[in-house]
């Protein structure tokens, strides 16, 4: 009986032993995994390259702004006629009729002089009614008519025929003269822009090395170009008259505006 627990007590002590060896060596274990760890962050901390600021190394150019202008004058080649036709009766029908038949006198006529059908446009038509004017007020206002408006546009690059086309198309029954707009054409426009561009820019390089022979500085060359563009036709206001109409185009203007900025060193 003492034998057996004698050798109980010596395997338990074994046992405990055994126990304390397996914890000794899983300490040492875990110290030596640490320690790897430490040294292998140290060795990448020492072998990565810094990293590289980029502020500050490329740097924004210096820069000169600068604002030219170029403005080139020439005659208008194109003019564009405003008329109207305007007719009341009493019903819709009536005067859409009325007016019907007058603006096709309006075109003949304009037809008459040499004016190409190509040449005359419709901008508007309206047929509305007409109300009375009811001074009291709680009262409904009263369709006494209808009014039937045609708009039409001629557009003339004969100037010699548009105090002509204005003459004819009064004698025929047009009633509203809106007026008369003196314009370029898309192709004329065009041509004189890009010359008040090259004027624009000349006009921006010397301001610019201007700029930079006072400074003390040289120009690198342009960095950036925003051009802008202003054109207005005239426009005349005229009225249906009996009178010879005289007309007298005068001239325009194109002018183009370009911001640049150069980069000098």
């Amino acid at each position: 009986m003492q034998g057996g627990l004698h050798e109980g007590a010596e395997f338990r002590g074994k046992e405990v032993q055994w126990m304390s060896e397996i914890a000794n060596r899983r300490i040492y274990y875990l110290a030596a995994v640490a320690m790897v760890a430490i040294v292998l962050i140290s060795a990448i901390a020492v072998i990565r390259p810094p990293a590289i600021q980029t502020t500050g190394q490329n740097p924004a150019p210096k820069t000169i702004q600068v604002t030219g202008v170029g403005t080139v004058t020439a005659p208008p080649d194109q003019a564009v006629l405003v008329l109207a036709v305007q007719t009341q009766a009493d019903s819709a029908t009536q005067a859409a009729g009325d007016n019907a038949a007058t603006m096709t006198k309006v075109i003949a006529a304009l037809g008459g002089i040499g004016i190409d059908k190509n040449s005359i446009e419709t901008m508007s038509y309206t047929l509305s009614p007409v109300y009375q004017n009811n001074p009291d007020q709680t009262m409904p206002s009263k369709i006494v008519g209808y009014a039937a408006v045609n708009t039409i546009q001629v557009t003339l690059q004969d100037f010699s025929l548009v105090g002509k086309a204005i003459d004819a198309a009064v004698s025929a029954g047009a009633n509203v003269v809106q007026g008369i707009m003196f314009t370029f054409s898309t192709a004329t426009l065009a041509t004189l822009q890009k010359q008040a561009l090259g004027q624009a820019i000349q006009d921006a390089d010397g301001q610019a090395r201007a700029m930079a022979s006072g400074l003390g500085v040289s120009i690198v060359g342009p960095i950036s170009v925003t051009p802008g563009y202003n054109f207005q036709p005239t426009y005349e206001r005229l009225s249906a008259s009996s009178q010879p109409t005289p007309i007298q185009p005068g001239t325009l203007q194109v002018t183009v505006t370009v911001q640049v900025a150069y980069e000098f060193a």
